[in-house]
């Protein structure tokens, strides 16, 4: 396996010496910074960077759980585009890198998932309350939300009672403005343009803020308009090595491992996202406040994608007068493929264009009362509806040589692929050598929305003992959630055995070009060719472009044909296509009792303050799906097994009600008033997705032979199928229980100064329930015929432990002379293990992926999105009119799917360390003018595979993807 190049071990190390020596650092300077804290407080003033440090330290400091925070300052400190970019700046928080999980040939350049200690259980909140994408109606795609409207991102990672339930890995509350947050009128604005270094197109980002607060003869009034639009423009291209095949044909008394084929890809990115937060407050007098808030978010994601790859498969060989080379394990690394051994000719082609556009809207309406009759009691009661929306359409077509090109060669020496195309230009460039050979579309169209009710209530007791504060109350919700989608549409548009060439084919003029792949990995290789292929207007326009491609295969012998709309006629079921209708009621209780007071501890009377507290949670979901029974056409078999399999499709409904008792502990002594030591305890739940939750079956036949009485699938010679081997189906479970959680936190925090801490946290999670596919026997009746049928769903298996730590410290280093006062440093690390967690299809519907999961073969992986080690190294600079910081992200190779799309097998990303930075030059108390830049070390993204079933493969690098380096030129104004 090849590892980081020369300039990213260098890098890495340097990193992990930073860490290092950050941590250090204290025992030499903590006690300087101690001893001139009292001069240097009159010396610094703390706004800009410094205050957002501060903020963000005190909020984590107070806090009665294990809590970290960044402020809108943090979020904006960095070329950090999205909520998910800011979050990979946490302990104990690292994000994936594609919009969806299973496609690992194509990159998220924002990043599209959050993971808190290797689990991608996270609860979204917005303000407290349930946010959430349209998709499965379940979790919040926190890169749809504009970071501009933020305040602050607090990240929880062991409950209280009084959270909400649903985070067993960790609980993302977004917070954004109140127009009482501050005593006076605030004005301002942040407008940006940046530019990625490959994609070379400018794009704006602005922002602007107004909130103000009056008195007024009915009391004090506040009214706050957050507005936010962004664009993005990227690109990543992408050389991809296809899986190897074990070969014992090709060198004489040894198996050796040959790549199936190679391939291209370069994708252009535009991101539009827009966002608007409203709030209006009304204190009357002392005793009642209330606030109306309004969020919505919307974002547009639109890719344009071209590659091309050939494929000659599990049968190739070296062609015609040449040999392979292996490396002592027997792995190919280089030669010139053929088809076959000794062959002439690469085998077949494929040429595409593909766009997808996929676009969301959430929009949040929320009314929060307060009040507070005297100084023992308080009162709150809020609602909140939410509605969100999604919508996606892909669209592909493929163009293909006209006859095999000629064997290429693949040379895996270098850091990089190096293909040679050995056909000549004339060839490749001409459209009498290609085809229309085929299209694929796929669309979805999602919508949830959710009315929540929660009471709380609040009674403070006398001083002087131990009790503090009791807290209680109760929370209701209904959820609805659709989820409709299609399969991915393959078809062919005309059959290579008589298609024309698509210069023949009138209708299709202007609409194929001569795609140059510019600059492409800024250089570093060779293109090996250039082909021709669909234009991008081609795809971008699915109701033109694919009634033309549909008129072309109707006219030339093909199949494929556009999308009617009428998702309701699907038969696939859940994700694999169709409708997933859900409904979701859930009704909680709390109860928390807040304690301090001192006790004597080593000679010396120290404080010791927590919360314990108790929630239980009833819920009870109901799901709409369908039951199908596949036509059996083989008139041979029994009239029996014809009746059962009849074509019947009928209505299913289904669910299940579960009460989860949920206690928990946040108990923290004071060493010192800036030395804690914190303990908590607490269960969690995650409740299921809704696509797993799905009522639906689709039964199927496989056909055998009789032999004698016995039924088999061995064919005699001559014979008809005259009976049925066995029933088989796919369906999702409805009674399925919430994956639950046992945790336990210790940590350690020494805030020694107002923007400098230490801290360490250790911590343990025992996770039951997880949800895994397996295969069980069911007996299903149709038209009068029972038959057992080999079921593989989804269910409830076993458990698992994750457990690590995290070490974090932060200082400015105040008691340097001169300029250098201004400097600092942020830095942490992150540890984690698991062990016995068993990894779910993420598509339950989708044989290829359950095939994969099931029998155990997947049962020693770890966790996906699980990284062992994963670290954050900034420097910071922070004085007078000048704030900078650089900083470097790194995680540890990590599985990111059990089923990559299209290879079926298990896919990892590969060391990833990222370098960011910004300077930002305050010209007044009113403009601040910065610079940013992303990805500043050109890292590469490597996408590796592993064979499960066949360890002499081992793991082995099949994607190889650039992005741009992105700079940003920053305005912003307060006034």
């Amino acid at each position: 396996m090849q590892r980081l190049d020369s300039s990213h071990r260098k890098l890495m190390l340097a990193g992990a010496s930073a860490l290092v020596l950050c941590l250090a650092a204290p025992s030499v300077v903590f006690a300087q910074q101690t001893a001139q804290d009292d001069q240097t407080v009159e010396e610094v003033v703390v706004t800009g960077q410094r205050a957002a440090i501060q903020s963000a330290q005190k909020i984590k400091q107070n806090a009665e759980q294990l809590v970290d925070s960044i402020t809108s300052t943090d979020i904006g400190a960095l070329p950090d585009r999205s909520v998910t970019e800011a979050l990979q700046r946490v302990a104990g928080v690292t994000i994936a890198r594609t919009s969806y999980g299973r496609d690992v040939d194509r990159i998220s350049v924002e990043g599209s998932g959050v993971q808190v200690r290797g689990l991608s259980w996270v609860r979204g909140e917005l303000n407290g309350r349930d946010s959430f994408s349209a998709k499965s109606g379940r979790s919040l795609s926190f890169e749809d939300v504009p970071p501009e409207l933020m305040a602050g991102v607090d990240v929880y990672k062991n409950p209280s009672a009084d959270l909400v339930e649903g985070g067993v890995g960790g609980t993302v509350n977004l917070r954004t403005r109140l127009p009482f947050d501050s005593a006076k009128r605030i004005m301002a604005f942040s407008a940006d343009m940046s530019i990625g270094d490959m994609s070379k197109k400018w794009k704006p980002t602005g922002s602007a803020l107004y909130s103000d607060r009056w008195d007024t003869n009915i009391g004090e009034l506040g009214f706050l308009v957050s507005l936010s639009e962004s664009q993005l423009a990227s690109r990543t291209d992408t050389i991809s090595v296809d899986p190897y095949f074990a070969r014992t044909n090709l060198v004489a008394g040894r198996t050796v491992y040959v790549p199936g084929g190679f391939g291209y890809r370069s994708l252009d990115f535009e991101r539009e996202r827009k966002g608007i937060a409203a709030a209006v407050q009304w204190r009357p007098n002392d005793q009642w406040d209330a606030a109306l808030t309004f969020l919505r978010s919307s974002a547009s994601q639109a890719s344009t994608e071209r590659a091309v790859g050939f494929n000659p498969g599990s049968t190739n060989g070296p062609a015609a007068g040449t040999t392979f080379t292996y490396d002592s394990a027997g792995h190919f690394l280089k030669g010139t493929l053929a088809q076959s051994p000794g062959g002439n000719s690469l085998g077949s082609s494929t040429l595409d264009t593909r766009f997808a556009d996929r676009s969301s809207v959430t929009s949040d309406y929320a009314l929060k009362v307060n009040y507070n009759p005297n100084d023992k009691w308080a009162f709150s009661a809020d609602i909140q509806y939410i509605y969100a929306k999604t919508k996606t359409v892909d669209f592909t077509v493929f163009n293909a040589l006209g006859s095999d090109a000629a064997p290429a060669t693949l040379d895996l020496t270098g850091d990089l692929p190096a293909i040679t195309m050995n056909n000549n230009k004339a060839y490749t460039s001409n459209p009498a050598s290609y085809y229309l050979s085929a299209a694929m579309d796929h669309h979805d169209r999602n919508d949830a929305s959710e009315w929540a009710q929660r009471f709380d209530g609040a009674y403070t007791f006398d001083e002087g003992g131990w009790l503090r504060s009791f807290r209680f109350g109760v929370r209701n919700t209904y959820r609805e959630s659709t989820t409709r989608e299609t399969t991915y549409n393959w078809g062919a548009v005309a059959p290579s055995w008589s298609a024309p060439s698509i210069n023949n084919l009138a209708s299709y003029q202007g609409y194929y070009e001569l795609y140059p792949f510019t600059n492409y990995f800024r250089g570093a290789t060779n293109l090996p060719a250039t082909f021709i292929l669909p234009t991008a207007s081609l795809v971008q326009n699915y109701a033109a472009g694919g009634a033309l491609v549909a008129k072309l295969a109707a006219s030339n012998g093909g199949w494929w044909g556009t999308f009617n709309g009428d998702y309701d006629s699907l038969t696939a079921g859940g994700s694999g296509g169709g409708v997933n209708r859900q409904k979701e009621k859930t009704l909680a209780a709390y109860a928390l009792l807040r304690f301090g007071n001192e006790v004597s501890l080593w000679g010396e009377a120290r404080e010791i303050d927590g919360n314990i507290g108790l929630r239980v949670v009833k819920t009870e979901s109901e799901g709409k799906g369908l039951q199908l029974f596949s036509r059996n056409n083989t008139p041979t078999v029994p009239a029996a097994e014809l009746a059962f399999g009849n074509g019947a499709r009928r209505d299913l409904t289904g669910g299940r009600d579960y009460v989860s008792v949920l206690p928990s502990l946040n108990a923290r002594l004071k060493i010192t008033p800036q030395m804690f030591l914190r303990f908590a305890a607490a269960k969690s739940i995650v409740r299921p997705d809704f696509g797993q939750l799905q009522p639906f079956f689709s039964i199927g036949a496989t056909n055998g032979y009789l032999n004698g009485s016995v039924c088999s699938t061995s064919i005699p010679d001559g014979a008809q199928s005259n009976c049925v081997f066995q029933y088989t189906a796919t369906g999702g479970n409805p009674e399925l229980k919430p994956t639950r959680s046992t945790q336990y936190d210790l940590a350690y925090e020494w805030y020694f100064a107002s923007t400098g801490s230490l801290t360490a946290t250790v911590f343990y999670k025992d996770i039951y329930n997880f949800v895994t596919n397996g295969v069980n026997t069911v007996k299903f009746t149709n038209n009068g015929v029972t038959r057992d049928v080999l079921v593989t769903q989804p269910y409830n298996a076993g458990h698992g432990t994750i457990k690590g730590f995290e070490v974090a410290y932060q200082q400015y280093f105040s008691f340097l002379p001169g300029a250098l006062k201004g400097l600092g440093t942020q830095a942490n690390f992150t540890y984690i293990d698991s062990e016995g967690a068993r990894n779910a299809a993420s598509n339950p519907y989708d044989t290829s992926q359950v095939s994969s999961l099931v029998g155990g073969a997947r049962d020693d992986l770890p966790l996906e999105g699980l990284s062992k080690t994963s670290y954050n190294v900034a420097a910071l600079y922070d004085l007078g009119k000048v704030s900078a910081r650089l900083a470097y992200n790194w995680r540890e190779r990590f599985l990111q799917t059990t089923s990559a799309a299209n290879k079926n097998i298990p896919a990892w990303f590969d060391d990833y360390g990222q370098l960011d930075g910004s300077i930002f030059y305050t010209i007044d108390d009113n403009l601040k003018v910065g610079f940013q830049a992303v990805n500043l070390t050109n890292t590469k993204t490597k996408v590796l595979v592993s064979y499960p079933g066949n360890k002499a493969i081992g793991l082995t690098d099949t994607n190889w993807v650039v992005a741009d380096r992105r700079y940003s030129i920053v305005l912003r104004g307060t006034f």
